[in-house]
């Protein structure tokens, strides 16, 4: 068994140290947002954008099996997470350094740049996934992680909006394309800062690190065992995350349809991070208090809800879509409190590292459905992929009831 560590605030807050630096970092880079903007302007190709995110999130995750498998028996996973961290800072610093040297009259190199990058920025995020799963399950005892999660939400949402602003601020005012490097180059900053939260933690070593990773045959009967106990959560996952597939096309259905204005983004952007923000706090104290499996039935059952008020209020105008970003937000957070609790919950110690680059596996569905909706919109109605997504989501909170009540 691995070595557990009791409560030690050092430990906790220097995760939520990381978690906050890094929601400043990532929103810089947002992929649906700024990399897509810069691929579009390099290329003019939106094949590129639609298809760069899902090959480099796929090639991401297929390797962390691999990697799980050799980490697992090593007694300390600190010194792979921060090569994973180190690793995405060289990336985005040497792609703005790229950027700034090569300028507007080479595209073709810096898209080359961005692509190489890119895939040491996802191929190192892959890297880091594993040991942090297994170092948080470690340093944050079973009683805490509810706070952990829910008060690293709560910090990552208003510093990514404000994060946000900055960038759109950068990229109105800066020459193209010296304003992605200047965006890249200060998320290189961010994900330095923090690396600090790692530095200051102390991470248990785990017993029995001596022994070599398992020979493929024994590893492919862990995985199997490892399979079954996570089908339920993996069940839930996966149809829940239909809410994931209707979330980018509320703005859409709210612009369209509703007439709603330019300015109404910055709105909803605001409702749906003051949603997560006060929801986190019940997250939170659901998980803490009545467990990982409750928490995730009424945040599934809030997301149930969320697609099928986007059809009722729509009568009312776009002001009435504030309520449903509110909750949209709410449930978005949730997923991430709920899910990584459970996943801490249901994993041995010493399989941490497999378990989670098992669960990332399992649920690589869910990165095809948001393309999944835009074909589906181009023959159907919005409301009709409302209630397809409310239909698949209750069904994931039907199966969480039935996975809350299984001791």
């Amino acid at each position: 068994m691995q070595a557990e560590q009791s409560y030690n605030p050092r430990n906790f807050l220097g995760g939520l140290w990381h978690g906050a630096f890094l929601a400043l970092g990532m929103a810089l880079t947002q992929p649906t947002t700024v990399i897509s903007s810069f691929v579009a302007d390099l290329t003019g190709s939106t094949v590129w954008v639609g298809g760069l995110s899902t090959v480099l999130t796929v090639s991401a995750v297929l390797p962390q099996i691999f990697v799980a498998r050799w980490l697992e028996p090593k007694p300390l996973k600190m010194p792979y997470l921060l090569l994973g961290i180190y690793l995405r800072v060289f990336s985005w610093g040497v792609l703005a350094w790229m950027i700034f040297k090569l300028g507007a009259e080479h595209p073709q190199a810096i898209a080359w740049s961005l692509i190489g990058m890119l895939a040491i920025f996802y191929a190192a995020g892959g890297l880091a996934n594993i040991p942090y799963s297994d170092i948080i399950g470690k340093v944050i005892p079973p009683t805490r992680r509810g706070a952990f999660f829910g008060g690293k939400q709560a910090l990552a949402g208003p510093l990514a909006v404000v994060s946000a602003l900055a960038a759109k601020k950068v990229l109105a005012e800066w020459d193209y394309p010296n304003n992605y490097a200047l965006l890249f180059g200060f998320a290189a900053v961010a994900l330095g800062i923090a690396s600090f939260g790692f530095l200051v933690m102390r991470e248990p070593a785990g017993e029995g690190a001596v022994r070599k990773p398992l020979p493929w045959r024994s590893y492919l009967v862990q995985l199997r065992g490892g399979s079954q106990r996570l089908r339920l959560l993996v069940v839930v996952e996966l149809l829940t995350g239909f809410s994931l597939m209707a979330l980018p096309f509320y703005v859409v259905y709210a612009r369209q349809k509703l007439d709603a204005p330019a300015e109404a983004v910055g709105w909803f952007l605001l409702a749906q991070v003051i949603g997560g923000v006060l929801a986190n706090l019940i997250w939170a104290r659901l998980v803490d208090r009545l467990g990982s499996r409750t928490m995730v039935f009424w945040c599934a059952s809030t997301s149930t809800l969320t697609p099928i008020l986007a059809i009722i209020l729509a009568p009312l105008g776009w002001q009435a879509m504030m309520v449903v970003f509110f909750l949209a937000g709410a449930a978005f957070d949730g997923r991430k409190v709920g899910f990584q609790s459970s996943l801490l919950e249901l994993a041995p110690p010493p399989e941490r590292p497999t378990y989670f680059a098992l669960n990332e596996v399992l649920i690589l569905p869910l990165a095809f459905l948001s393309l999944g909706a835009g074909i589906f919109l181009e023959y159907f109605s919005y409301t009709s992929l409302f209630i397809l997504a409310a239909i698949f989501i209750g069904g994931g909170a039907l199966m969480a009831w039935r996975w809350k009540g299984i001791a």
